[in-house]
């Protein structure tokens, strides 16, 4: 069974994870999601399809467990990803949180209390799966790629192989905010993310981009899901000073993304070379657009 999943189930009560290994390994495999939800039955979510274990409900003690283990019973020390929402765990695994906003009381920041339903989400570390777009679009050398999708659409699994693929051969800046590409424990990468990558893990991303210009001189820049304004100035700066971009972005294409005026303008600098589309977690589509 995949380490990934052995890890969520260290997240679990006992009888939720039983009941989960209780459909079979092949079923287990395909897991993406597990969803728990206060006097809910547990659901699992699979590609497109969402089931129901039915008999298994979920109760307040059961997410309790699941929330301050992720959080490893130190609430304190992660002040940042409670306030966000979710933490990344052992394996690269993400657990999200949604309950009640408490805002903030001008000492502390926002938070969340009154927990009342976790996802945990499912890294997927797939070897071989860039090999493609990697023949296509970097034959010549690094270059910009846009990488676009839906959620669940396959983004960052796509950028963790790219990553190993190009960091196998350049200098590879990886600015992984939210520590799901690499999945890095104490420093240390848990995924296969190049020989020659460094990750600036846990960094918002215009100032890991900014330092890994400044201090890092990689060829080139990965960063996952970019949308904002600042993350659009900062990969300009990086554009600009010769380096070249690997990132993706929510949308359904080129023309869906290009309605954000940032993005818009990121991409009209020329800093990317190929466009790449996503759905049901394949490459669909790939564009030279410069």
């Amino acid at each position: 069974m995949d380490s990934r999943i052995e890890y969520a189930f260290e997240l679990l009560e006992p009888r939720l994870s039983s009941a989960i290994k209780s459909l079979g390994e092949e079923t287990v495999g395909k897991i993406d999601e597990i969803r728990l939800r206060t006097n809910r039955e547990l659901s699992l979510s699979m590609g497109s399809e969402d089931i129901v274990s039915e008999g298994v409900t979920v109760t307040a003690e059961d997410i309790d467990r699941t929330f301050k283990t992720a959080f490893s019973y130190s609430l304190h020390s992660f002040s940042r990803e409670l306030s966000e929402g979710y933490i990344t765990v052992r394996g690269g695994n993400r657990v999200g949180i949604c309950g009640t906003l408490a805002p903030s009381d001008g000492v502390r920041g926002d938070t969340l209390k009154y927990i009342s339903s976790v996802n945990i989400r499912i890294a997927r570390e797939i070897k071989g799966c860039a090999e493609g777009i990697f023949s296509e679009c970097f034959a010549d050398g690094p270059c910009g790629l846009l990488v676009i999708g839906p959620p669940s659409s396959g983004k960052t699994t796509l950028l963790r192989d790219l990553s190993r693929l190009l960091g196998g051969r350049y200098k590879v800046s990886l600015i992984d905010e939210r520590n799901e590409i690499s999945a890095s424990l104490r420093g240390v990468p848990q995924n296969d993310v190049g020989k020659l990558t460094d990750v600036f893990s846990g960094y918002e991303k215009p100032k890991g981009i900014s330092a890994a210009v400044r201090v890092m001189s990689p060829r080139v820049i990965i960063a996952d899901e970019i949308g904002t304004r600042a993350d659009c100035e900062a990969l300009e700066y990086a554009h600009c000073s010769g380096v070249a971009l690997v990132t993706a972005v929510h949308g359904l294409n080129l023309s869906d993304v290009e309605k954000n005026p940032a993005l818009k303008r990121l991409i009209g600098s020329g800093a990317f070379k190929w466009a790449a589309e996503l759905s049901q977690s394949r490459v669909s589509r790939v564009t030279r657009i410069d």
